[in-house]
């Protein structure tokens, strides 16, 4: 049968417009870490899949050292009809953006985050 001749069955897809979804928002505030270390630590956001769901690393990596990483933390998106909830360290469910925003504003600003980014500093300023 001619491909050509097959009916489109999907209806009308909607591309979203200025979408807030979690990989958008951690893939912003990684782009942000390089230029206050001076490129020395970046971040990066990878994606994978664990037990047929879907995570995304959150991860700080180091150039001159091999471009050693460390896992910050994962999250797994909801995939479903909607964006929101996403699960966060294996336990805790987050419902909306405004959530996320704020939980995420806490593990990147805590003092546990910013310890482990100045020893990775001194390990590659000595």
């Amino acid at each position: 049968m001619d491909m050509a001749a097959q009916p489109d069955l999907w209806g009308e897809i909607q591309i979203p417009d200025n979408v807030q979804t979690p990989l958008a928002i951690l893939r912003r505030q990684a782009a942000l870490l390089g230029p206050k270390t001076q490129n020395l630590i970046e971040a990066t956001v990878d994606t994978d899949t664990a037990g047929g769901q879907l995570r995304y690393i959150f991860k700080l990596v180091v150039p001159t050292l091999d471009n050693y990483t460390y896992a910050l933390f994962t999250v797994w998106p909801n995939l479903g009809a909607e964006l929101y909830p996403v699960r966060v360290d294996y336990s805790l469910t987050l419902h909306t953006p405004d959530d996320f925003m704020e939980w995420l504003r806490k593990q990147l600003s805590s003092p546990q985050t910013g310890k482990i980014i100045t020893n990775l500093l001194a390990q590659v300023t000595s």
